[in-house]
């Protein structure tokens, strides 16, 4: 194709699309406006009802030969999956790598304060739970480093005197090696005991932060129970509404589409898209389907 002839297709596509784009008249756009405005309102009502105001606000916008796109904020998702985000799964990383001894509980009750002041209210219980569990577990992970260090200190010094003693038998004959002897052995019962201490701290120390693993991931697994279930009653409440008042979006070309994104509900904190084809919502608000079936039809995508 010569530059010329490619010049000339070029000219005759932007002539299609501006006639296309002029198509929709002021008038057209200042009532699909309108309708989505209403719309917007209707929506907004309706999942804040049937999800116990989870769903806090819905922005609209208009997208020409595409269709209308409902941008859905809901409560806490997105925040609970950023909190837990960084904890480890299992299983935790070796005991030495961190040192729980210095753990602040005093700068996590004020965190727990601060942030559940900013946190909307019916998010607040739950987070003051979680937050509970993890100022628990620090506590006893950090009584527990206490006792280990002091025992190990204790080790040491017991060491220290033993190997003392040994130098000191190696090098007198005196009438005191006897009892040098003595105090050993009685040092060795004491090393013993305190190595015998040691180990169950250790374990303890263990089944602790296992502990809080496990209570970590059950909390995971409720969160994505309770998603699930804020899930379906989203698309449940947005089926029904959209099969009731559809027919309020009588200026929106049949061959575009509504479309909702749900923010932070996709794997990973993506958001999940559900898109409607109007002659679908068209169908269901004259009876030919019904809302499960809308729903059936939308198609559902990660982004």
């Amino acid at each position: 194709m010569n530059k010329k002839m490619m010049c000339s297709v070029i000219t005759f596509l932007v002539g299609c699309a501006s006639t296309q784009l002029l198509a929709q008249t002021p008038e057209q756009l200042s009532a699909i406006t309108r309708e989505v405005s209403i719309m917007e309102n209707i929506l907004s009502a309706a999942l804040k009802q049937d999800t116990d105001k989870k769903v806090r606000s819905i922005n609209a916008n208009y997208f020409a030969n595409q269709g209308v796109v409902f941008e859905l904020d809901i409560q806490g998702n997105r925040r609970w999956q950023t909190i837990f985000s960084g904890a480890p799964d299992a299983p935790l990383p070796p005991m030495p790598e961190i040192d729980f001894a210095d753990v602040n509980v005093e700068f996590i009750s004020k965190q727990v304060e601060i942030i559940s002041e900013q946190a909307v209210e019916s998010s607040r219980e739950a987070y003051q739970q979680a937050m509970e569990v993890m100022r628990e577990g620090a506590e006893k992970v950090r009584d527990i480093a206490h006792k280990e260090r002091d025992v190990s200190r204790e080790l040491r010094d017991l060491e220290r005197e033993r190997r003392d003693l040994e130098f000191a038998t190696r090098h007198d004959n005196s009438a005191e090696t006897k009892e040098l002897a003595l105090r050993k052995k009685s040092l060795e019962k004491e090393i013993a005991a305190l190595e015998k201490q040691q180990t169950k701290l250790t374990k303890q120390h263990q089944k602790i932060r296992q502990d809080i693993s496990a209570k970590q991931a059950e909390r995971e697994k409720q969160q994505a129970v309770e998603q699930k279930q804020m899930l379906e009653q989203i698309s449940k409440s947005i089926s029904l509404t959209l099969c009731d008042y559809g027919s309020g979006l009588r200026s929106l070309p049949n061959d575009e589409h509504i479309s909702f994104v749900l923010n932070g509900f996709g794997h990973k904190n993506n958001n999940l898209i559900k898109v409607f084809n109007k002659a679908d919502i068209k169908k269901c608000v004259v009876g030919d389907i019904k809302a499960g079936d809308l729903a059936a039809k939308a198609i559902s995508y990660q982004f």
